[in-house]
């Protein structure tokens, strides 16, 4: 039997709120990216220079403005609040996004909008695109590096239970009590580095996936109830 949750790390975009508010295939057409993968990792090595860097990076936040308009709680979003209040403060909880911080504060207003508590009270670490880590004295560097995680950790106050760990994507996780989902690769091998759990949510929408997620992926989720089904057994229920 897999090791009860102690800590979980969710995605924002796709995984907490519904699929499809943000258009990765247009910003990727707009910004003349012909390959899936991380937009903002490709424009840092694909810009000419850095009046173009900018001219695509303001593109991505254009789009992701527009998006936020459309945004939706996740299908099965009900019952992970209820497994998260239930389960605080002794689970420990976050959010790693690559959007920017005008997108938590989004979500924040959905959720009071929609009568949940508030962002901070039911995600206790919230870390965006370009988020600065006192620790490290520098931007981290977000998905699909291990940093995030390490951070989050570090933000728990973890690090001395569940030590730094730099790890390959298809090793087997060394602290197996910490899990991250997401919808995407990046999130995946963002965990696996860290040496965390991965949990991929499709929320039905994806009939096709990307082969590296067989051997990047731990735990499979059709929505937000399947995971906070798996997140309502306590430590030491195994």
């Amino acid at each position: 039997m897999s090791p009860a949750v102690a800590g979980v790390i969710f995605d924002l975009d796709g995984t907490l709120t519904a699929p499809g508010a943000i258009s990765f295939d247009r910003i990727r057409a707009r910004i003349g990216m012909p390959t899936k993968g991380s937009i903002l990792a490709w424009i840092a090595v694909h810009a000419a220079d850095a009046a173009e860097r900018a001219r695509m990076e303001a593109l991505v936040w254009e789009e992701e403005r527009m998006a936020l308009d459309r945004m939706k709680l996740g299908a099965g979003f009900a019952s992970l609040a209820a497994t998260l209040q239930a389960r605080s403060p002794s689970l420990k909880t976050a959010i790693c996004t690559r959007n920017n911080g005008e997108a938590l504060e989004a979500f924040d207003a959905l959720l009071q909008r929609s009568g949940y508590p508030s962002s901070a009270a039911l995600f206790h670490v919230q870390i965006a695109r370009s988020h600065h880590s006192s620790h490290l004295e520098r931007e981290i560097e977000n998905k699909p590096s291990h940093e995030p995680v390490h951070e989050i950790v570090r933000c728990w106050d973890l690090a001395h239970v569940y030590g730094p760990v730099i790890a390959h994507e298809h090793d087997t996780p060394r602290h197996g009590e910490l899990l991250f989902v997401g919808d995407d690769l990046d999130d995946c091998l963002s965990a696996r580095r860290a040496g965390v759990r991965s949990g991929w949510i499709r929320h039905g929408q994806r009939s096709g996936e990307h082969p590296g997620l067989a051997r990047a992926t731990d735990l499979r989720f059709d929505d937000l109830s399947q995971v906070a089904a798996v997140l309502s057994r306590p430590p030491g229920s195994d």
